[in-house]
């Protein structure tokens, strides 16, 4: 299955779920994803701010917080090339509309992004299709592939909903990178 089929196959069955079954669906993910002993003993949590149907981070960020974590959302710093850096949080009101109408941090002037401790980072990442392998599809920006090639060894844990993950193997690119795990409603990849 080639990328934009798997794109679009996963796009129409997410949106098809109505506004209740994801937020139940995405309780279920919030738990599996607590539940880790990655995100337990994390540090620092480097995570997306969901839009439209994606399963929901919002839940996930506050606990964070709240847990006393350092929160960090990523901030789309040049388009073209399809980099982002990961900026901290104190609070979801320090997420704007940005870049696709993602909720984003304002990047500080002279902003150097810290270095991550990779034993006590975790990062919680985005996709629109997954097949069983995990091979991952994005929007098509490559903004995680760039960010996990620049940062090796980071744990990268995404999650998304059981319809987004196709029965055939997605067709990768030699740059595309996996997550190390998937967490859907349903399973653990």
């Amino acid at each position: 299955m080639t990328k934009n089929e798997a794109r679009e196959r996963a796009i129409a069955k997410r949106d098809g779920l109505d506004g209740e079954l994801i937020l139940e669906k995405s309780r279920v993910i919030f738990e599996k994803v607590t539940a880790l002993t990655e995100y337990i003993e994390a540090e620092n949590i480097l995570v997306y701010a969901s839009m439209r149907s994606e399963a929901d981070t919002f839940e996930l960020i506050l606990d964070a917080l709240s847990g006393g974590k350092r929160v960090f959302c990523p901030k789309v710093t040049d388009k073209k090339n399809g980099l982002m850096k990961f900026v901290p949080i104190s609070s979801i009101e320090d997420l704007v509309e940005g870049y696709f109408g993602i909720r984003e941090p304002v990047l500080p002037e002279g902003y150097k992004e810290p270095e991550f401790d990779l034993w006590k980072t975790l990062m919680i990442m985005p996709g629109v299709a997954f097949d069983k392998d995990r091979n991952r599809v994005g929007y098509s920006g490559g903004f995680y592939d760039r960010y996990l090639y620049g940062h090796k060894g980071l744990k990268a844990i995404a999650i998304a909903f059981e319809c987004q993950v196709m029965d055939d193997i997605i067709e990768m690119d030699h740059y595309d990178i996996r997550p190390d795990m998937l967490i859907t409603e349903e399973s653990t990849y």
